[in-house]
């Protein structure tokens, strides 16, 4: 009896000890199982975070590729409106008051007005001061120094980005007279 006493008082021992070994086998594994739900959670967030700035992304470049369709539909809608004006400083006096010529430039009028609803500006050019991000210098002439002395042709902003340059004459300063003699 004693030996029974002894197996049976054994067996209560052993069972307590693996309940223990289980429940610490089982925290571990929660823990574990905790760490890659963690992990699955941060990714999860990564991935959505890119997923949204993806997103912002591709609707910029597609705002940006409407724009430059725009520009370039503009762009080439400029020599038209140059070909016009030079028509208009060249009209003989005689046709000025013809209809038609009245109704050329509403025609006219009407364009540059679509135009710049749809942000279209011209550059500021005579008498200002030059500037190589609006201006194109194509000759120095005698002149206020670094001032736009004559437009040759017109520039034209889109939203605030230089599509055209305006071609300009800059003064290069008056000559001194010793300057002549010598």
């Amino acid at each position: 009896m004693a030996e029974r006493e002894k197996s049976s008082n054994n067996k209560p021992t052993e069972t307590g000890v693996e309940q223990v070994e289980d429940i610490e086998a089982l925290k571990q594994s929660l823990a574990e199982e905790k760490e890659n739900a963690e992990k699955y959670l941060a990714n999860w967030q990564r991935t959505q975070a890119d997923f949204i700035n993806y997103k912002k992304r591709a609707e910029q470049e597609k705002i940006e590729t409407i724009e430059f369709a725009n520009s370039t539909l503009i762009l080439n809608l400029l020599t038209i409106i140059d070909d016009l004006e030079r028509a208009f400083d060249s009209l003989p006096a005689q046709l000025t008051g013809f209809n038609w010529i009245d109704g050329i430039k509403l025609i006219y009028n009407k364009l540059k007005a679509t135009l710049e609803a749809q942000g279209l500006a011209e550059i500021k050019a005579k008498g200002e001061p030059f500037d190589p991000y609006l201006h194109e210098a194509v000759m120095r002439q005698e002149g206020e120094e670094g001032i736009v002395i004559e437009e040759i042709q017109k520039g034209y902003k889109l939203k605030n980005k230089v599509i055209r340059p305006s071609m300009v004459i800059v003064g290069r300063g008056e000559e001194q007279p010793s300057q002549k003699e010598e």
